[in-house]
């Protein structure tokens, strides 16, 4: 029951953020408008929450690690790292700026998270941002913070 309720407003939650974002202007592949990206998601998360609502209806076996069953070892420290990484990147931007708080999020996900040693995680953290910032910054112009060190 609690997870066909959850199917439906996930299903709800999503239906309403694609139509506030039908509100903007769309533009076009070549020169997308405001709208194109949030658009995207919103479509991305309808079919997320239609697969997941047949799943529920449909009343089959339990997946492994359902409602009910104890989470693995770890789990819960996995998903407080997590949040707390995403936090600390969202505080770190405006005052390190992106490269840094990028290469400092990446490494340490993967050297937490991952079964990694240094040197994968630093190699790692390093091509993600270059990329990331490469892609946003240059390609698609997006301005990102230079921190107060580069100002």
């Amino acid at each position: 029951m609690i997870e066909r309720l959850a199917a439906v407003a996930f299903l709800a939650a999503s239906a309403a953020y694609t139509a506030g974002a039908w509100t903007f202007p769309l533009g076009t592949a070549a020169r997308p408008g405001p709208g194109f990206f949030p658009v995207a998601v919103g479509g991305f998360l309808c079919a997320v929450a239609l697969l997941f609502a047949a799943s529920a209806f449909r009343g089959g076996a339990p997946a492994e690690g359902a409602a009910g069953a104890p989470p693995e070892p770890g789990a819960r420290g996995r998903v407080r790292v997590t949040a707390l990484a995403l936090i600390g990147f969202c505080l770190l931007v405006p005052w390190a700026g992106y490269p840094v708080v990028a290469f400092l999020f990446v490494t340490a996900l993967i050297k937490r998270l991952g079964d990694t040693g240094w040197a994968v995680a630093l190699l790692a953290g390093i091509a993600c941002a270059a990329a990331s910032a490469y892609v946003f910054g240059s390609l698609l112009g997006v301005p990102l913070p230079r921190g107060v060190l580069l100002d």
